[in-house]
């Protein structure tokens, strides 16, 4: 067996792979290579003396020996987290603004509604638009704003702030010379897609369906590039109603789908609930949601 001090690069790698499943999704996660992380692995194991994974076809599946590390592991992960918090706000206490993390959509929201946000809070804040999931625990963000679903990892507090409802839009510039308006039907039009996905439902595939009915002629991968192209005139594009009823330049072809609304969930970690400028911030972001409920949901126009 070897011996030495275990290495906190290889605690963190082996806990991304047992959460990931394989080493392709890990290194996606992470952003290291497989080679990167098999190197670490061997490492972990030489020091465990024992293997940690045992290889099945697609995927890696721990061995009793890595279920009783991974325990012990995620220990130390989050005793390194709340280190990492405590030191964080001792020494930025009053001098950095609050970090929320928030899909496209959303930022884009709170970029609307910034100037009430910061009066509400009395705090600076900071905005970040990613779809991956910030690691609270690690401080890559202080509140992060999500769609769908909770995640069920770590000492998170999470609660339901709003939901955002999806509708069609093209523009006036569009729809006019073509002789429609909104109650007009959707055939022989120019669709602009969102990304492919083999997710089942999603929007993605939905609205494939309705553009089946006409000429796929893009797809954008951001929300706000499709509001663009909508405007524009280059066709018909689903969008958040409060993106598409707040634009003067956009028709809404219909009510918002059902199907395609999302429930928005405001998370921080467990710990974080004690800084004082966190939660004027998380208050003040759910009073925004509760303010401007009906324009997210679609049911009162702008």
């Amino acid at each position: 067996m070897t011996t030495g001090e275990p290495n906190w690069d290889d605690i963190r790698i082996f806990l991304a792979v047992a959460r990931a499943g394989s080493l392709t999704e890990a290194g996606r996660r992470l952003g290291l290579s497989q080679p990167t992380i098999g190197r670490h692995l061997r490492s972990l194991e030489d020091l465990a003396g024992a293997r940690l994974f045992d290889r099945l076809p697609n995927r890696l599946e721990l061995t009793a020996r890595g279920r009783a590390l991974l325990q012990a592991a995620g220990g130390m992960e989050e005793g390194a987290g709340a280190l990492l918090r405590e030191l964080h706000q001792a020494a930025t206490a009053g001098t950095e603004p609050v970090r929320v993390s928030a899909t496209s959509s959303v930022s884009l929201f709170l970029t609307a509604h910034l100037q009430e946000l910061l009066a509400d809070s009395g705090q600076a804040i900071a905005i970040g638009s990613s779809r991956a999931r910030a690691n609270l625990a690690r401080r890559e963000a202080d509140i992060a704003l999500r769609m769908r679903r909770v995640p069920e990892e770590g000492d998170l507090a999470a609660r339901r702030v709003g939901r955002i409802g999806f509708a069609l839009y093209a523009a006036h510039a569009y729809l006019e010379p073509r002789g429609l308006t909104g109650g007009s039907g959707l055939a022989d039009l120019d669709f602009i897609g969102l990304p492919e996905t083999e997710r089942r439902p999603s929007q993605s595939a939905w609205f494939d369906g309705v553009a089946a009915r006409g000429t796929l002629r893009c797809r954008l991968g951001e929300v706000y590039l499709r509001h663009r192209a909508a405007a524009d005139g280059l066709g018909v594009a689903l969008l958040p109603c409060f993106l598409g009823d707040a634009d003067d330049r956009l028709l809404r072809l219909g009510d918002p789908v059902p199907e395609l609304a999302e429930d928005v969930y405001l998370m921080l970690h467990g710990e974080l609930r004690r800084d004082a400028a966190i939660r004027a911030v998380a208050e003040a972001l759910a009073a925004l949601f509760r303010r401007r409920r009906r324009a997210l949901e679609g049911t009162r126009r702008g």
